[in-house]
């Protein structure tokens, strides 16, 4: 068999490595800014293939503290998808399956119910004139579904709303088509190496297996989870992989079982970021026991519920470090349907085949923050990853401050903020 052609070398502006939320997000913001730009976007897979497509599409402040610098940066994020929406001919509510339900944060004890008093403070000192705090008999009221010890109260932010990656990053693709040959897509194709050739480390290319694509202004990492490897291995320095690891979330899918009442909101327990131990989330009513061995013991389970667009619900989550595994162990699928059904007992009538299962690995920064901008020492070379689970809601503002440092157009954050998300050269 004759060997497949060589395909044409490119020569563009700036090409992103990367097609989730963040690569397609600053792809079309790129465009958009300068009229003369020409962009591709490089994936060794498809649109949306890692993080993108397995959330629960949040786009919430309910949850988010006002005291970090990130608060601003999500603050206009979520302006920008609203500005996007409104400007965007392909980016229509339709398109994104944007739901306007609100959120609602559960305290299911005092000590929680003190939190949120804590947080309706805090939100509102930030100008969240919408947080307000539900009695529980409020609570019932307005979410039938949860069981009557699910919540003492809860914190409700109606301008809170969530949206489909999926969709979102097909909706970005089709917008990103519209500027014709300015924008070259490439997926399916992986990128062998960064072309830094001389003394200088500066990029001025990307070498993948079919072909040459030189990039004048610089090369954008968009990689996700996937983005501190790739550093790693291209700048030969180990630390990059630690900086940015893969952290692994799951997240079920399943249709509303009969007699439960329909969820009018997001869910989402108050305490989203602890540490649930085997011992009080063992089975009952036809789940199985876990083995007490499963390495899911280190696996952080939280009560998260929202109903789709097509009416299916998405009840979450997980976290935990599992490398690039993209499977979801059934240990961990239990769990989640555990805790759920203490918020919500009608789960407990649906059937295992019942459930689809999503999974994908979260783009985790050691920093604490995400990494957006240029990295240090390699002129040339842009990095924009790290936002765990939060790449959706913070795409847009993201891609804004690629585009101030590409071609010097303001990205409206405070400096302070840009600063917050610097690339740093990472510790040992």
């Amino acid at each position: 068999m004759a060997a497949a052609a060589r395909a044409a070398d490119l020569e563009v502006d700036v090409c992103i490595l990367g097609a989730g939320v963040i690569g397609l997000c600053t792809a079309l913001a790129l465009l958009r800014a300068d009229a003369g730009l020409r962009v591709a976007l490089l994936d060794q897979s498809t649109p949306c293939a890692g993080a993108t497509g397995a959330g629960q599409g949040y786009l919430w402040m309910a949850h988010r503290s006002p005291s970090s610098p990130l608060w601003q940066f999500a603050q206009r994020s979520k302006q920008m998808w609203q500005v996007l929406l409104a400007t965007v001919p392909q980016l229509t509510p339709a398109a994104l399956e944007w739901q306007a339900a609100g959120s609602m944060l559960l305290a299911s004890t005092a000590e929680d119910e003190e939190l949120l008093h804590q947080r309706l403070q805090l939100l509102r000192s930030a100008g969240l004139a919408d947080a307000r705090l539900a009695p529980a008999a409020m609570v019932r009221q307005l979410e039938p579904a949860l069981s009557r010890g699910a919540a003492e109260s809860a914190l409700l932010v109606d301008s809170d709303v969530q949206l489909n990656g999926r969709a979102a990053a097909a909706a970005l693709l089709q917008a990103c088509k519209t500027f014709g040959n300015r924008f070259v897509p490439l997926f399916n194709e992986s990128v062998s190496s960064l072309v830094l050739p001389g003394t200088s480390r500066r990029v001025e290319a990307v070498q993948t297996e079919a072909r040459r694509i030189g990039a004048t202004l610089g090369v954008v990492v968009a990689l996700g989870a996937w983005s501190g490897p790739f550093l790693a291995a291209q700048l030969a320095d180990g630390r990059w992989a630690h900086a940015i690891q893969p952290r692994r979330g799951v997240l079920l899918e399943m249709p509303l079982p009969p007699g439960m009442a329909p969820l009018q909101r997001g869910l989402m327990e108050v305490g989203y970021a602890k540490h649930y131990s085997l011992d009080s989330r063992r089975a009952s009513g036809g789940w199985p026991d876990i083995d007490a061995h499963s390495h899911v013991s280190v696996a952080d389970i939280t009560f998260t519920a929202c109903t789709s667009a097509s009416g299916s619900l998405l009840i979450g989550s997980s976290r935990e470090f599992a490398g690039f595994d993209s499977s979801a162990p059934e240990a961990i699928v239990q769990l989640i349907m555990q805790r759920a059904i203490e918020f919500l007992p009608a789960l407990a009538a649906v059937n295992r085949w019942q459930i689809a299962v999503r999974a994908g690995p979260r783009p985790y920064a050691a920093a604490g923050f995400p990494m957006v901008g240029a990295v240090p020492g390699v002129p040339g070379l842009l990095l924009a990853a790290g936002h765990e689970g939060s790449g959706l809601l913070l795409a847009p503002a993201t891609a804004a401050v690629i585009c101030e440092q590409l071609l010097g157009c303001s990205s409206g954050l405070d400096a302070a903020v840009v600063d917050s998300l610097r690339v740093k050269v990472v510790q040992d």
